[in-house]
């Protein structure tokens, strides 16, 4: 972790480097199981910082994997949590239209350092459940 000073304030910075570590151990884990998708690691400011796509990822894999990752960040929780809400009532479906960016499809996850939200991955091209399963594995390479 590295983290950036300003006026006197620490924060954690999820960085380049970082961010291309955890996008290849999410494409890793894709390929065992033989899963076409594409990741998209992002800043805490919605910024691109890794891309990483299968060449037999669908096209549309990249803006959704951007997308879920932006949620992700956005809304500081699981794309796939605020999909239940939204279908059990418990968040507004209002939330589509915070932003263009937004999708609400499972599959992105924030990330967190020290307990705040430095970024957020996101995997489209598999399954929900499948993209957060990979999405998970990437997010393991920060850990290690």
């Amino acid at each position: 972790m590295i983290n950036a000073q300003n006026n006197g304030i620490t924060e954690p910075v999820l960085t380049g480097s970082m961010a291309a570590q955890m996008a290849q151990a999410a494409f890793n884990e894709a390929e065992k199981q033989g899963l076409f998708v594409t990741i998209t690691i992002v800043d805490k400011s919605g910024q691109t910082l890794a891309v990483l796509r299968h060449h037999n990822a669908g096209v549309h894999t990249i803006r959704a994997s951007y997308k879920k990752a932006f949620t992700a960040c956005s809304q500081k929780r699981e794309t796939a949590v605020i999909a239940k809400g939204i279908k059990d009532g418990s968040i507004p479906e209002d939330i589509r239209f915070l932003d263009e960016n937004i999708l609400i499809m499972d599959g992105g996850i924030p990330i967190f350092i020290n307990e705040k939200v430095v970024g957020g991955i996101g995997v489209g091209g598999a399954h929900g459940s499948e993209d957060v399963r990979i999405a998970k594995a990437g997010l393991q390479a920060m850990s290690q």
